[in-house]
């Protein structure tokens, strides 16, 4: 039944989907919230954050539906809002929103590159777009190895797909410099490039961090071993696009890895990659009873994490 609802693309899986996360929103935000002391500011600024979310699934789905990532359904949209279930302070904050609507918006460009159509438009976006990800969180630029992988997963290496990006990220980041030259400020950029991580991982000794931390490493784990000898058995933009997926990810968990200090919110940069991997295998199981049990597992978990 759930297998059989979430099997398709539409409109009222949009909306239903959609109000298992204002569910979960609105419960993140009131247990922080006393009642008393909600006012028209604090309303504003909730319903300004759901119209980022909103911007934020519409690239999501987006980058799903326009590359085939997954299969024409909406398994991928479910899974990717209920991993905001898995880690509800993931909600809260909204520079870590906005930055990856950024990411978001810098993947659609780069996972378009399977196209050969305005090839070199594409990468110099891209380029650019990661310059702006570079200025507001200087780690960002490790995406950079996904840029250049894609290019040579999907096109060809050389010395005019080389330079392009490098052209785009530059276009940015010499504005910047122009500015903090200009007002002095010459040691806000050069802070860029000095990086500093403590690596401490106390935030995954929580026990509401560290229990679907275990369950989604354990199914991400099994999703990759079960679908990637599937998958590099064969030829053509699918294996590509599960390299790219399986990069996009480790190159994600790099950047956290290397952060001054770890919050709950940064874990939103796992859920795309996460979610596509996830939905994947669940679309590889033949039997619908399988799907219906990991489907309906997937939706109690984050009311188990909160009862706990």
């Amino acid at each position: 039944m759930l297998a059989n609802f979430f099997g398709k693309s539409n409109p009222v899986n949009f909306i239903v989907i959609f109000s298992i996360f204002l569910g979960f929103f609105l419960v993140s935000s009131i247990s922080l919230i006393p009642i008393s002391t909600i006012d028209f500011s604090i309303v504003l600024e909730k319903v300004l954050q759901l119209v980022l979310f909103l911007v934020f699934f519409f690239f999501y789905n987006f980058i799903l539906s326009k590359n085939k990532l997954t299969l024409y359904n909406s398994y991928g949209f479910l899974i990717f809002v209920l991993l905001f279930g898995f880690f509800p302070d993931t909600m809260l904050s909204r520079n870590e929103l906005f930055l990856n609507i950024l990411v978001l918006v810098y993947l659609r460009r780069l996972y378009s590159l399977r196209s050969g159509k305005d090839l070199h438009k594409k990468i110099f976006d891209s380029g650019f777009w990661l310059g702006i990800l570079f200025l507001l969180a200087p780690k960002m630029v490790l995406f950079g190895i996904l840029l250049f992988l894609s290019i040579w997963l999907f096109q060809k290496i050389n010395l005019r797909t080389l330079l392009i990006p490098c052209l785009g990220f530059l276009a940015p980041v010499i504005c910047y410099v122009t500015y903090c030259f200009w007002f002095n400020q010459i040691e806000e950029f050069t802070a860029s490039f000095f990086w500093y991580a403590n690596y401490n991982f106390e935030l995954f000794t929580d026990s509401s961090i560290f229990i679907p931390t275990i369950v989604l490493v354990t199914l991400v784990l099994i999703s990759i071993l079960v679908k990637t000898p599937k998958v590099i058995s064969i030829s053509g933009n699918y294996r590509n696009y599960w390299i790219l997926i399986l990069f996009n990810l480790f190159i994600a968990i790099t950047i956290l890895l290397i952060q001054n200090t770890l919050h709950e919110s940064q874990l939103i940069l796992l859920f795309f990659p996460i979610s596509v991997i996830l939905t994947n295998w669940l679309e590889s199981i033949q039997k619908p009873f399988l799907k219906n049990i990991f489907i309906a597992a997937l939706l109690c978990t984050p009311i188990i994490l909160f009862i706990i």
